[in-house]
């Protein structure tokens, strides 16, 4: 199929699952008519924004929530869906947080940074997140320094955010040597000073950086040997043949494919489709991003339209996070929130925003899915079902009923349509449909407040539920 062809209505609310946050009442109808392209394009658009969540350099339980909130309000918009979705996707990528990176401020200019630079140059975002505060903080780049290297964001950078610690094949992309010799092209970074007072800015101090020979992947086509860095003490950029950052991208594995753009499509395509696509596959989308410049926008683009996206696996194989699990149930039910309670309950699922457990980022797929935090996600959903106060939740259920349901089967199908349950076994549906059946002698007031709400829970609450 063509990126031409319509998406339907299956496409279309699977597409907003994926490249977003779940779909708003009546977005399925609206995208079923559209074709791949035209709907993915929409969603990407054409602006970048660089809103920055509140924030101060007290790294306090309050301020932590408050920005948590506000990045959750973000990810409702449906306007800026996509984009959050990417922002969400680098945090993890490119990961830090405010326990080892503790001054708020920095955290939000990298979220703001993700925001406005998620969707551009693959290339120019790993040199922004080289020179980030909060980065520089997190694995040590701010303690860099010519006489006393370290090799932490150099080993990370090549590792978990460019290249792999092995290609495609399992061949080792890099040594020790190069870990070392990358940390000394990344010494000298850190904060401008203005007299005594520190400022938020990052510069290059060029007393503290290594100016002597490194040799980068010694003994490989792509060896590079010279004064190498990244940029001097005015910011102006080291030229290519000497800029690390450039360095990097001129790697091919074993096979002589470019590394990163294999790298990050596989991860992409993982991100948003499902784990283990073929080489083939992989091969198809890093040979576009090639060709686009390293361009993230093209990268997914491809994605979003590619008829592997729109599979049965695709739409039936990956575990929800848990930001996922709850942002869709609440666009779907169309539930009236101040986020209050829902940072608290993200941590209690294991992704606690601004907090990645580590510079890995977030475990995913089953991990998501273990006994204490699947009890977590059926809190979440009695609370959701439950409320009535939109400052933790409010969910009205008169407004879900469809008025030409005139059976249980219906009824009972249309709500797992609406959350998005693209199938369950026979004796589930008709245990949900007993279940509504047992409570055909309540009157209509009760049977809203008690039976219905208690099938939105056993809905939310099924293994079926918790994939996309």
């Amino acid at each position: 199929m063509a990126a031409t062809d319509l998406l339907g209505e299956a496409g279309a609310a699977h597409l907003l699952r994926r490249a977003g946050f779940g779909p708003h009442p009546g977005e399925v109808a609206a995208f079923a008519g559209r074709t791949r392209l035209q709907a993915v394009q929409q969603l990407l658009g054409t602006k970048t924004r660089r809103k920055r969540p509140p924030a101060g350099r007290r790294s306090d339980f309050d301020a932590v929530r408050k920005m948590q909130r506000w990045w959750l309000t973000q990810m409702r918009s449906p306007k800026w869906r996509l984009h959050e979705k990417l922002a969400l996707f680098w945090h993890d990528h490119f990961p830090s947080n405010f326990r080892m990176a503790p001054d708020l401020r920095a955290m939000a200019t990298q979220n703001a940074l993700f925001r406005e630079h998620g969707l551009g140059s693959f290339r120019d975002l790993a040199y922004l997140v080289t020179r980030d505060a909060a980065m520089l903080d997190y694995l040590d780049g701010l303690r860099n320094r010519a006489e006393n290297p370290n090799e932490n964001y150099a080993r990370e950078l090549m590792e978990l955010f460019v290249l792999g610690r092995e290609d495609l094949l399992g061949v080792p992309n890099y040594t020790q040597e190069d870990v070392v010799e990358l940390a000394r092209a990344l010494t000298g970074f850190g904060f401008v000073y203005r007299g005594h007072r520190r400022t938020d800015a990052i510069a290059l101090h060029p007393e503290d950086f290594d100016a002597g020979v490194k040799t980068l992947f010694a003994g490989k086509p792509f060896e590079a040997t010279g004064n190498l860095g990244v940029e001097n003490g005015d910011g102006e950029p080291f030229p290519a043949h000497l800029n690390v950052i450039d360095i990097l991208f001129t790697h091919t594995d074993s096979q002589g494919r470019p590394t990163a753009a294999r790298f990050l499509s596989k991860k992409l395509w993982e991100w948003f489709a499902h784990p283990a696509p073929p080489l083939a596959l992989v091969d198809e989308l890093a040979d576009l991003f090639v060709a686009s410049g390293y361009q993230v926008r093209a990268l997914v683009q491809a994605i979003l339209t590619h008829d592997a996206f729109y599979t049965e696996e695709a739409m039936t194989s990956t575990a929800k996070t848990p930001v996922d699990y709850a942002l869709q149930m609440i666009a779907a039910l169309d539930v009236q929130t101040k986020m209050d309670e829902l940072p608290g309950l993200l941590d209690r699922m294991g992704m606690n925003l601004f907090d990645p457990p580590s510079v890995n980022g977030w475990n995913h797929s089953e991990a998501w899915l273990s006994t204490s935090r699947y009890r977590e996600r059926f809190r979440l959903a009695q609370a959701v079902a439950a409320g009535r106060s939109k400052r933790e939740f409010k969910f009205q259920p008169e407004k879900l009923l469809d008025p030409t349901a005139a059976t249980t089967p219906e009824l009972v199908d249309g709500l797992l349509a609406r959350l998005g349950v693209v199938s369950v076994p026979p004796a589930t549906r008709q245990a949900l449909i007993d279940y509504v059946d047992g409570g055909i002698a309540l009157g209509d007031e009760e049977w809203l407040e008690v039976k219905f709400r208690g099938l939105v829970v056993l809905i939310l609450t099924l293994p079926e539920y918790q994939v996309h």
